[in-house]
């Protein structure tokens, strides 16, 4: 069955898109492996390595293919339909390239891509560190950090980090770019799904960062953070909308495999204790497959949609409006959870062989189910933030 995602024109990254899907076959074939280690194989990541996959958000002055929002789309959700964990990975990991040549410092960022291949994994959240100024930056006394995706293929780490005066107060969240050899990689990771993403916990203790390697949270999100690259525009991109989006684009390829796992069996089930033999055949088939159907191609389509957006505003040059960017929070969520629905639609529909462990709907499932827990598409959250601005009222602090 053709879904939307797949024959859109694409512009001249459309070779990386190709490759990606002619991937999928080595993804699926890997996938017992990835389970294994907790996080992509070797021979994966020097695949994706060698495609250039990394490097869709690095800037052509370092070498990478500077892609567009969809173009990166496009790549990972193919990745998606392969291996739900390694494009999950592969998502944060360009997300992190594209924040850490665009948003720190020219020097910083040269610095960085300097190693051609150069990868960046990251975490956000500064909720286990403790930290205190001292002169130049911030010393990390001790800190954790949760679900480092794809910090495997990391050579440096994005880590939330309290900021603070000169006079040593605290004033906000910030972002810190920090090189791997001051990161313990506590190998602690062991989900239901996405275990391809390689998402352990990290750790760091007593590490100096200089101011230039830290970025405020909120000034990325509100457009204040001066931009590495302002004459390109995958650079002016609002922070916020993608830092969301991209965690939709493995999940477009779950459902994705989904359906076609759901059709490709199809044939060989019956449905017990009615006159059907053959499940095609029955009419609550039939719904149940327009239905899902419905609901993937819906995300995609949302997902496909917001994804011009971001490009179009960043290429006009203005920093996109704050209700705005809270309403591609809103929809990214609601995309995934349009294909959450889709897939548990389909998996009540598996019959009881759903419940083993070595059914590959069974593994959609859990990583679907995994994959639309991360905290920046929880759609209650992202409903709320939208209905506050609709109805005139903001909140203390506006995470987008």
């Amino acid at each position: 069955m053709e879904s939307a995602i797949v024959d859109l024109p694409v512009q001249e990254t459309f070779d990386v898109v190709a490759w990606a899907r002619d991937f999928v076959p080595d993804l699926r074939a890997a996938q017992a492996e990835s389970d294994r280690l907790g996080r992509p194989p070797e021979h994966v990541v020097d695949k994706l390595k060698r495609a250039g996959v990394y490097a869709l958000t690095v800037p052509r002055a370092y070498g990478g293919l500077q892609a567009d929002i969809s173009t990166w789309m496009r790549t990972v959700t193919e990745l998606g339909r392969g291996d739900g964990g390694v494009a999950w990975a592969v998502t944060l990991v360009t997300a992190c390239n594209w924040m850490a040549a665009g948003l720190y410092p020219k020097h910083v960022a040269d610095k960085v891509f300097a190693k051609p291949g150069a990868c960046v994994a990251g975490v956000f959240s500064n909720r286990a560190v403790k930290a205190h100024r001292v002169d130049g930056g911030i010393v990390v006394d001790k800190g954790m950090w949760f679900f480092n995706s794809g910090v495997y293929q990391a050579d440096w780490n994005l880590l939330g980090v309290p900021m603070f005066s000169e006079a040593g107060e605290p004033i906000g969240p910030g972002i810190a770019l920090v090189p791997m050899s001051d990161v313990t990689i506590l190998n602690d990771w062991d989900p239901i799904g996405i275990r391809g993403s390689g998402s352990s916990n990290v750790s760091m203790e007593n590490v100096f960062i200089p101011d230039d390697h830290i970025v405020g949270l909120f000034a990325c999100n509100e457009g204040r953070q001066p931009r590495t690259f302002p004459n390109e525009a995958l650079y002016r991109s609002a922070f916020a909308p993608l830092m969301v989006a991209i965690l939709t684009f493995p999940v477009l390829g779950l459902g994705l495999h989904m359906l076609e796992e759901f059709l490709r069996t199809l044939p060989k089930r019956d449905i017990k204790l009615t006159p059907y033999t053959k499940a095609g055949e029955a009419a609550v088939t039939h719904l149940q497959l327009g239905e899902a159907s419905a609901k993937i191609d819906a995300a995609c389509t949302i997902v496909e949609k917001l994804c011009r957006e971001i490009d179009a505003c960043a290429a006009t040059g203005e920093y996109m409006k704050q209700v705005q960017r809270a309403a591609l929070c809103r929809d990214s969520a609601f995309a995934d959870q349009l294909v959450w629905q889709a897939v548990d639609l389909l998996a009540d529909a598996s019959g009881g062989s759903f419940s083993r462990i070595g059914n590959t709907v069974n593994r959609i499932w859990q990583d679907v189910k995994v994959g639309t827990a991360h905290p920046f598409i929880n759609l209650a959250s992202n409903y709320e933030l939208y209905g506050r601005m609709m109805a005139g009222v903001e909140p203390p602090l506006m995470p987008v």
